[in-house]
């Protein structure tokens, strides 16, 4: 190989060289470019995530809010679990110090027997678990109640039948809706 011809392959590995960085450097470019694109359709994605979020939380509050209304309304014009009628009926029920507090659903009294009700729309079986840890926790929180009978149970709008069955061999009691039970306001009411 002549001066000349290395000259020459020296030039044309230079200019290979070069014509490889100057499509790299596209390429990054337009791989940046997609990047960002990417983000902001993630970013887009993750905002409409929160808001179906936001939306789906409130309408899960919102029934149970319905649920925990219709059980305390019912229980507060019945107070009785089984052979047992309580004195007081408490919705809503939060004990302990802020940070430490714990929380009950429902809690029904009398000078013996104390009856936790923790109410679901619907109830499933691992919402059992839930009621045996109230009750533990109750106890600890409540020693003014130490000695009185006490009572767990689940509440629901829907109760499936596994779930009514694994209560009973629990050893809880459990609250369905049934029939026509109405509060029938008519206060104020006229005709038109």
């Amino acid at each position: 190989m002549n001066d000349q011809e290395l000259k020459d392959l020296v030039a044309a590995l230079v200019a290979a060289q070069t014509k490889t960085e100057t499509e790299n450097a596209a390429g990054f470019a337009a791989l940046r470019e997609s990047q960002a694109k990417t983000e902001a359709q993630i970013a887009k994605t993750d905002k409409k995530f929160k808001t179906m979020q936001d939306m789906l939380d409130g309408i899960s509050k919102n029934q149970g809010s319905v649920a925990e209304e219709f059980f305390y309304n019912s229980l507060r014009s019945k107070p009785v679990l089984g052979e047992i009628t309580f004195d007081t009926v408490t919705p809503t029920f939060i004990v302990g110090r802020k940070g430490k507090q714990s929380e009950y659903d429902m809690v029904m009294v009398n000078g013996a027997s104390v009856g936790i009700v923790e109410v679901k729309y619907k109830a499933h079986v691992n919402d059992l678990d839930q009621v045996h840890e109230q009750i533990k926790r109750f106890r600890r929180d409540c020693p003014q109640f130490k000695d009185f009978a006490l009572y767990g149970g689940i509440a629901g709008l829907s109760v499936p039948n596994d779930v009514s069955k694994a209560a009973k061999a629990q050893g809880l009691f459990v609250l369905k809706r049934k029939g026509e039970t109405l509060d029938v306001q008519t206060e104020g009411m006229r005709g038109f």
